[in-house]
């Protein structure tokens, strides 16, 4: 390879490194958590060089010792809390206590061999069991990168990228070198942040108590987290514009009463948030939180003052929720989806066996099993986008003149073959009349309901369809004999995922969306819908749809 040629490829190769570093910077920049800071540079490595563990750990060159910070081994993460700080090794042994006291990074392609030097070294499992090589036996790791942690000229920390397989380079070690400095640099403004709010919580506080009392209110009504100060009997002694939003207690409700009054569940949030002493960092810890009647997802953080303990506090109530939907999402639509693939799946490849000759009415039934299958599979699709494009407000309905009685009775008539055997499905007597709605989705929502009215109903069972006139519109109904529903389960069984005790149904499936689409058809023709029932006594789904 001519020497022109060899440079322009390195000038390229640096052209890239520089890019992923910038890259790296900005996405390392975006939070201000140390812990996410730790788990997109992980992201960041598993990208750029190959590896089966991590560890980064600091350095406190006040009392010697080494304290783990974050851990990912056999694609595990781990919690850093269960691992003892360690001693820095005297003279030259230990691989990570020579990075310390030298300053420079270690490329290490004979970790089995270097262990059986002098030092002491460990191993970790994805179950968190350390083990100490080579007295227990050969370590796992082949291939180590060790790399300083610097700030100022010291080091303050190591980080170490393990491969069991593979060796390791030189440009590996020099872009794992890169990815480090960037990290560090992100660590070091997310805990200045932390510092930062640590020190406006304590001053606000201090204010509060002082005869700047007033200037200090003011300060702290424009920040957007909640702030509230605990005197030494835990009494309410200040009380900031975000803490009134975010719980809903104004500040005269609060301020002058004990704080196991302002939040239902207090204990709770006292032993679990640590209060940061003064010069400490103080630690962000998210917990479930009651303030009058609400349930609420805060991230506290708490420093003491001479006046008291000041606590910071941040609604993450809408981010939970979020996290919460899309498991549930995750969660019922796997679960929905599994059973009927399972049926499609064992059909088709049993009439693919070229070993059994099946008779026509057994080649049919097959057939119609995959035929089932599939629609219900169809059903759940459906189902699942018909509600995101509802809550993205993407679904346009009419608002025409409808002949109600024909539409109940249309949809009643062609749902008797999809009833269960053992369940009756009546058209009862009531007055016909028009309404405004749009047909399609008004045979939906009633559709909706029978299948729903028909899930739940015992064995010999009755499904009764029936409208009636109102004032200013038509009621549709749909009354089953089952199980029931308890008065407060009634404006929760529209919500979307949830569903009543499936182990008290014969039909334990569904999505948890039919009646949350109901729900919100229904109100964009502008009606209302509900439920009348009582545990163990049936229950009678309505729908009104305006005249």
């Amino acid at each position: 390879m001519s020497r022109d040629r060899r440079t322009r490829e390195e000038l390229v190769r640096e052209a890239d490194k520089a890019g992923l570093l910038l890259d790296a910077a900005r996405y390392l920049g975006e939070t201000l958590e140390p812990e996410r800071v730790y788990d997109r540079f992980h992201e960041l490595l598993a990208d750029a060089v190959p590896h089966d563990g991590v560890v980064v750990s600091s350095f406190d060159v006040r009392d010697g010792l080494i304290r783990c910070e974050y851990v990912w081994t056999d694609d595990a993460k781990l919690d850093p809390a269960m691992f003892p700080a360690l001693p820095l090794s005297p003279g030259k042994g230990g691989m990570q206590s020579q990075v310390i006291r030298t300053g420079q990074p270690q490329l290490i392609n004979d970790v089995r061999e270097r262990v059986k030097g002098a030092g002491t070294y460990y191993e970790v499992d994805r179950e968190g069991k350390l083990r100490k090589v080579p007295d227990s036996g050969a370590p796992g790791t082949q291939a180590a990168v060790m790399v300083p942690v610097k700030h100022e000229g010291r080091v303050v920390g190591v980080v170490q990228l393990m491969s069991d397989r593979r060796v390791y380079t030189k440009e590996d070690l020099e872009l794992v070198e890169g990815l480090v400095a960037q990290m560090a640099a992100a660590v070091r403004n997310a805990r200045l942040s932390e510092e930062r709010l640590r020190l406006e919580a304590a001053e606000a506080g201090a204010k509060a108590a002082a005869a700047e009392r007033q200037h200090a209110e003011r300060v702290l009504e424009a920040v957007g987290d909640g702030i509230f100060l605990l005197d030494s009997d835990s009494i309410v002694g200040f009380w900031n514009r975000a803490a009134e939003l975010i719980t809903g207690l104004s500040a005269d409700e609060a301020r002058g009463r004990p704080a196991a009054e302002v939040f239902e569940n207090w204990p709770t949030i006292a032993e679990k948030v640590p209060v940061a002493e003064t010069g400490a960092a103080a630690r962000s810890v998210a917990l479930p939180v009651s303030a009058k009647g609400a349930d609420l997802w805060l991230s506290f953080v708490a420093v003491r003052s001479p006046a008291g303990v000041v606590y910071a506090f941040r609604d993450l109530t809408s981010e939970r929720h979020l996290e919460e939907a899309r498991s549930d999402i995750i969660a019922t639509v796997s679960h929905e989806l599994r059973t009927p693939l399972t049926a499609v799946l064992g059909a088709a490849q049993t009439l693919l066996r070229r070993d059994v000759e099946f008779a026509p009415d057994r080649h049919r039934q097959l057939l119609e099993i995959i035929a089932t299958q599939a629609t219900r599979l169809s059903h759940v699709t459906d189902e699942v986008l018909l509600a995101q494009s509802l809550d993205h407000g993407e679904v346009r309905l009419q608002r025409t003149p409808l002949d109600i009685g024909e539409i109940v009775a249309e949809t009643v008539e062609a749902m008797l073959p999809r009833m269960p055997p053992t369940t009756s499905l009546v058209l009862g007597d009531g007055p016909g009349g028009r309404a405004l709605g749009d047909r399609d989705r008004v045979q939906q929502v009633l559709v909706n309901l029978i299948d729903n009215a028909a899930k739940y109903s015992p064995a010999g069972g009755t499904v009764v369809v029936a409208t009636a006139r109102l004032r200013d519109g038509i009621r549709v109904s749909v009354r089953d004999e089952g199980i029931g529903i308890a008065p407060v389960e009634h404006a929760r069984i529209f919500e979307k995922f949830y569903r009543s005790d499936p182990k008290l149904t014969r039909t334990a499936g569904g999505t948890g969306l039919g009646l949350y689409i109901c729900r919100e058809l229904v109100k964009r023709m502008g009606g209302r819908i509900g439920v009348e029932s009582a545990a163990g006594s049936g229950s009678t789904f309505y729908f009104d749809l305006p005249g």
